[in-house]
Formats: C-alpha cells, sequence, structure tokens
C-alpha cells in the first residue's frame, strides 16, 4: 500500500477541504479545552505532536482535521449534504475498523504518520472487525489495545482510536508513532503549538473550523504555491448558518517576505479557492491572509494518515 505523499493526493485534500465549516453556536464548539505553550484553542492541537517527535517529521508536517459530528449536525447548511464525508468512513482506518460515518465524531490525520479518531464506537466491535481484516492484536499502551497489519497499527479504547502507516523514514516505527500521538494527546509530549511557526499560522485559523488542513515543512509547497520563504501554510472552514467561509494564511520567514498581491492571486488562481465569492487577501505581520465565501464540497478523501 503506497504511503507517500503526491501531488495528486494533496491537490485532492486540498480541494476536498476548502470552503466547509462549522456554526460556530454548535453544541460542543465552546467545550473546547484551552491549550497552553502556545496556539488557540483548536479541537485537534492536544494531538499534534512537535516536529521531530516521530522520525522523519524533524522539518514539519501536514495534517487534515474533519469534525464529522459537526457536519452531522449541519447536513442542511452542505451544498450534498454529508454524502461525501460518508465516503470518507469507508476506507482506512474506518472500514478495518467497522466503524461508519453516524459513529465517527471527529478525525485527525497527520499525513505520513497516523492520525486519531473520536466516536461513538466500542473496543469489543472494533477488536474483532480488525482482526477479520488480518491484523492481530499486539499488545496495549495507556487503555488502547494496538493491533498490528502488514503495513499499517491501530489503537483502539472505548470511543476513540490512533493508527500508525508505514513510512520511509529512517528510525520511524509504528508503535512509538501511535505512543507519540497518545502521549501528546494526554500531555505528555511536546505540542505543535510550541512551534514558533506552528504557533503563528495557529493564530489566523478559524477557532471553529470543522475542517481544516495546514502545518509547516516541505509538504506545504503542495498546497501553498510557489512561493520563497513559507514556514507554514494552513486553509480552513467554518459555516455561519447558511453561508460557508475559507480562509488561509502564509506564513514567510519574515514580513518583507509577505507580498499581499501575488498571494491573492494564487488564492484566484488555486483549486482551493473555485467558486469563492467576497475574496479578499490582507497582512498581519509576517502573516498573509486570504479570505472568502463560497460552496462547500468534499470530504478530506481515502486513506487517512497516508
Amino acid at each position: 500500500m503506497p504511503t507517500e505523499f503526491t501531488r495528486r493526493r494533496a491537490l485532492r485534500l486540498g480541494a476536498a477541504t476548502a470552503s466547509v465549516g462549522v456554526v460556530g453556536s454548535v453544541a460542543g464548539c465552546s467545550s473546547i479545552p484551552f491549550l497552553g505553550g502556545g496556539g488557540k484553542t483548536l479541537a485537534y492541537n492536544d494531538a499534534l505532536f512537535a516536529p521531530g517527535e516521530v522520525s522523519g517529521t524533524e522539518d514539519g508536517y501536514v495534517f487534515t482535521y474533519s469534525d464529522y459530528k459537526v457536519l452531522r449536525n449541519n447536513e442542511d447548511n452542505l451544498e450534498n449534504g454529508t454524502a461525501t464525508y460518508e465516503e470518507d468512513t469507508e476506507s482506512f482506518p474506518f472500514r478495518q475498523m467497522g466503524v461508519d460515518f453516524d459513529s465517527t465524531d471527529a478525525n485527525l490525520a497527520i499525513l505520513a504518520v497516523g492520525g486519531h479518531v473520536t466516536g461513538s464506537f466500542k473496543k469489543s466491535d472494533v477488536g474483532p472487525s480488525l482482526e477479520s481484516n488480518e491484523f492481530s492484536e499486539d499488545g496495549s499502551y495507556s487503555g488502547y489495545t494496538l493491533y498490528a497489519g502488514e503495513e499499517r497499527t491501530v489503537g483502539v479504547k472505548d470511543g476513540a482510536a490512533v493508527y500508525a502507516t508505514t513510512r520511509d523514514a529512517e528510525g520511524y516505527d509504528r508503535r512509538s508513532a501511535i505512543e507519540t500521538i497518545v502521549d501528546t494527546k494526554a500531555g505528555d509530549g511536546n505540542r505543535y503549538a510550541e512551534n514558533d511557526d506552528y504557533s503563528t499560522l495557529d493564530e489566523h485559523v478559524y477557532d471553529d473550523a470543522v475542517i481544516a488542513i495546514g502545518g509547516t515543512g516541505g509538504l506545504i509547497a503542495f498546497f501553498a504555491g510557489d512561493f520563497e520563504n513559507v514556514a507554514g501554510w494552513a486553509i480552513s472552514g467554518r459555516i455561519d448558518g447558511g453561508t460557508q467561509h475559507i480562509k488561509s494564511a502564509h506564513v514567510f520567514e519574515s514580513e518583507s517576505d509577505v507580498n499581499v498581491d501575488e498571494v491573492e492571486q494564487w488564492a484566484r488562481d488555486s483549486s482551493l479557492f473555485v467558486d469563492a465569492t467576497d475574496l479578499s487577501a490582507s497582512q498581519d505581520g509576517r502573516v498573509a491572509t486570504v479570505s472568502a465565501t463560497g460552496q462547500t464540497f468534499g470530504g478530506t478523501g481515502p486513506d487517512q494518515g497516508q
């Protein structure tokens, strides 16, 4: 099973992520825990480890986040309902776990590493499903029972799962990746939000984003365009009633590297902002942001964390 991050996959993820969001008043948004050590109050930050905590991520990494529970609650605000998002849960790790869209609340996919899923599923149901898909029980860690397949590992407990995929990086180990994600989420590891570039980026992502993709390092070039000295990039989406909002952010190495006009033109030419309206760009220090409204479409694509 290929695990490399390809341009085709990058564009598919980006196009799927743009202009999707959450209503700020939806139940659950106000209960997201505050994270210290830099960064904002975002639902996924607690599981994002600092670059280098997993081998192969020393220069940064890209993640996607989807809040399926909020999407279900706002089905009437989505152009195609939740049908496309339901397709997300027909792929790894959901299919192997026997978990469908209605029993999944949120998924954080860390590209070329793995991710973390929450939902209403039970370990007693997921374990047999994994075993029927050629996974074997392989010990436990911090309350998660681990199941290892040929190229993937899944840890599961009631209401949560963590997963890792094979990666071609020196020193990389699937079990170690899972342990790092679990420890980070529990507050026992260094977090992405403590990284200066990511923390700066984080300040320009919607607090109530239901769909987001972003990160730091070389992989962001697949999304962020051909700009020099870009240290981080993200795009996020939210819904405010019947209006969908999109916002992207480019974090440059320095304020003098920012060219707002070029970033705005990138957005107008990008498939990420297709059919967007009211598009505008602005600068805040070393960050260039683009905001727009547009149609909702797509999910984050098959084979999460690949």
